[in-house]
């Protein structure tokens, strides 16, 4: 608390000599962009084990969405500033499960991002605020950013929530910055826990032709985490790159049989307390045709994730979870919370080995931009393939489509727990 008040009252403090040092002529220090979407939403909840008669979850089957997007900026020599305020409305359809027929309108009004970035010297930069911090050139996810494991690459359309943090960077030379990260609010999880604010320490190093990041991650009363991931373009065509993280124990929850419980079993962090090493990461590369399609290729290798022998007990546990969740009493209750135990395990996927491969063609026709990606769970043989459509209309509007479909092996997989399929057709609109 202290540590970010003291740096909003600093930049306020200074921020007539900042204004008076920052006046060199230039007027337009207030721009802004404005973006506004229109599109549907078709999806298809599965009929898994995690969704019993879409109950649980009850997702809704179609979906009309309008949102307005504006970003205003405020820059001069030493003082930034950002406010993304958003306004989205949804009117939603549900045609699965015991929700079938119902239909409602969703209204929210909120902001997304907004921060106060002051420079107190050339090499000192002090931000407070509701900020997005997203790094690492992985796809699939960012194991070494805690604060945010999207990476908005999966549905380029659909934003991340900023949090609130605090920042301090100092750029020591041309090629080493070092960043003090700090959440100063507590967050909850899936499950309603709450979890205590992270602070982090992070180096990065940038060469000619590379960049690695170091971060050091501390949380009160919870174990040290050591993230990394860095880029290599070994040529004009080949990039190379990683992004991972590791930890002693895990928060993991696990699932463990118990012949005394109702549901013949439970979730627990059976390795909190374990000296054992957990790993997370991702590598890969691309490699840039002189056409100028690119294809990309990620491996992700997640310890945290279940073998063979847990994944059969998860989905053993989740089964009967779903089958005693409309009993009603105790068991019905204790369903519910096994199945929001399942959904959010606290692990990035759910299994240990993946692969994703991705190609792009950037400007078809100078106005398209297509991307076809599947990603491939080694050891359920289940994947998912999905493909982007950016078309430019013209030089305000633009086209998109987003589709995802999941591979069905015959049973219960990761990829086809939730949804069978979607699909995202729709206009954004600059001004």
């Amino acid at each position: 608390m202290k540590f970010y008040l003291w740096i909003i009252a600093t930049v306020l403090c200074l921020y007539p000599r900042l204004e008076a040092a920052g006046d060199d002529g230039q007027k337009d220090y207030l721009h802004y962009n404005i973006r506004a979407l229109a599109y549907t939403n078709a999806q298809y909840p599965a009929h898994s084990t995690q969704n019993p008669d879409n109950a649980f979850l009850q997702l809704e089957r179609y979906s009309a969405n309008a949102e307005l997007r504006p970003d205003f900026f405020f820059d001069s020599r030493n003082l930034g500033a950002a406010f993304k305020p958003r306004l989205t409305y949804a009117y939603r359809w549900w045609k699965d499960g015991v929700t079938a027929g119902e239909s409602d309108g969703l209204g929210r009004a909120f902001v997304n991002e907004w921060y106060v970035q002051g420079k107190l010297r050339d090499t000192v930069l002090l931000s407070f605020g509701k900020q997005k911090l997203l790094w690492g050139p992985s796809f699939l996810t960012s194991p070494s950013n805690l604060f945010f494991k999207d990476t908005e690459k999966i549905n380029p359309k659909l934003e991340v929530e900023g949090k609130y943090l605090a920042r301090a960077v100092w750029l020591t030379t041309k090629a080493v910055t070092v960043s003090l990260i700090a959440e100063t609010q507590q967050d909850q999880n899936q499950r309603g826990e709450t979890i205590k604010p992270t602070q982090a320490v992070k180096a990065e190093f940038m060469g000619s032709d590379f960049l690695v990041s170091l971060i050091g991650y501390h949380r009160q009363d919870d174990r040290f985490r050591l993230g990394s991931y860095g880029q290599w373009t070994a040529s004009d065509a080949v990039l190379l790159y990683y992004d991972g993280i590791l930890s002693k124990g895990t928060d993991v929850l696990y699932p463990v049989q118990e012949p005394g419980n109702p549901l013949g079993g439970v979730f627990v962090p059976k390795y909190q307390d374990s000296s054992k090493v957990f790993t997370t990461v991702t590598a890969g590369g691309s490699y840039t045709f002189l056409s100028g399609s690119t294809f990309s290729l990620e491996f992700l290798y997640n310890k945290v994730g279940y073998d063979d022998a847990e994944a059969r007990t998860y989905y053993a546990l989740r089964g009967k979870a779903a089958a005693h969740f409309f009993d009603g009493g105790i068991v019905s209750g204790l369903s519910s919370n096994y199945l929001a135990d399942a959904i959010d395990t606290g692990s990035p996927f759910l299994r240990q080995c993946y692969v994703m491969a991705q190609l792009t063609f950037r400007e078809i026709r100078n106005v398209a931009d297509l991307y076809l990606r599947y990603t491939y769970g080694v050891e359920e043989r289940a994947g998912q393939a999905s493909t982007i459509l950016e078309w430019q209309l013209s030089d305000r509007i633009q086209f998109f489509n987003v589709n995802t479909i999941s591979s069905d092996n015959g049973g219960n997989n990761e990829f086809n727990s939730i949804f069978t399929k979607s699909f995202m057709v729709g206009f954004e609109v600059h001004f």
